[in-house]
């Protein structure tokens, strides 16, 4: 891990229409729109979507680091994320948020994987932040 602080930047331009495309570092193509809910066309994920694919994107590469340390073999790993954004008096906000990790490895490295979904909740810099400002519940299975 890095001793020293790290900045990421991203750029948004908009598309002339209900949505736009992100740009990070060399990266681009990622693209995002408004829900038709709220007049959008809904062409792309909304940044609602966006943010909790970046929630599940951290518990992820935090689950890999962990997994890389602890050395163990894994078949399959999946993150499911939800959201649910409710309508207050001064407008919206996320009102909470739900992430399972749910991963597949074989019955003798079961162990290792409940540890390594343990450090992950633990050390997920993005849900210990968010976990300050929004209820979060992050929860993990295991299956042999």
């Amino acid at each position: 891990m890095p001793t020293k602080s790290l900045e990421f930047k991203a750029k948004l331009i908009w598309d002339g229409d209900s949505g736009g495309e992100v740009k990070a570092r060399k990266y681009k193509d990622l693209k995002l729109d408004m829900p038709v809910e709220f007049g959008g066309k809904g062409r792309y994920p909304c940044p609602d979507e966006l943010f909790l694919a970046g929630l599940a994107g951290c518990l992820l590469t935090t689950f890999l680091y962990f997994r890389s340390k602890l050395n163990f073999h894994m078949q399959r790993f999946e993150i499911l994320t939800s959201g649910t954004l409710s309508a207050e008096s001064d407008g919206y906000r996320i009102a909470g948020i739900e992430a399972t990790m749910h991963a597949k490895t074989n019955r003798s490295e079961k162990t290792k994987a409940r540890r390594c979904i343990e450090l992950t909740k633990k050390y997920c810099h993005i849900t210990r932040t968010l976990e300050k400002a929004i209820p979060i519940k992050i929860s993990g299975r295991i299956d042999c």
